[in-house]
């Protein structure tokens, strides 16, 4: 990558950051350590990619996921991958999550270990591999 790349991933990476916080703020409370409802990763490994750790299952509803999808709306090689981590439910469960993209959603969500309430959360233009 040259220098003018890495300075260009580094404007975009801000920009993206900056929209994602404002994107997701208003639905709940940030935190790392797994205390609130999400943590958007705020290092930066160089990659046109943010990364979202979700600890309260309400930040997966479709509305949410679309204002992420919004976010990176003008940025076609760009992506938020979304890890489910909802320690809150006092369970281990599997790898799962979302990649969020522009024109795709890719899905990997393993509901049957959801509570019922969040069980058929579906997205408009997803791609399931679960």
């Amino acid at each position: 990558m040259s220098n003018e790349d890495s300075l260009e991933q580094q404007r975009v990476w801000s920009a993206l950051y900056t929209r994602l916080q404002d994107a997701l703020r208003p639905f709940g409370t940030e935190d790392y350590l797994g205390r609130a409802d999400y943590w958007i990763v705020s290092d930066n490994w160089g990659s046109p990619q943010h990364m979202v750790y979700i600890h309260n299952l309400k930040m997966l509803s479709p509305a949410i996921v679309s204002r992420m999808q919004a976010v990176v709306e003008g940025y076609p090689n760009w992506e938020i991958v979304v890890d489910v981590s909802p320690e809150r439910y006092g369970q281990l469960w599997p790898t799962m999550g979302l990649i969020v993209r522009v024109r795709e959603i890719i899905d990997t969500l393993q509901r049957r270990y959801f509570p019922a309430e969040f069980q058929n959360i579906n997205y408009e233009g997803t791609s399931a591999k679960r």
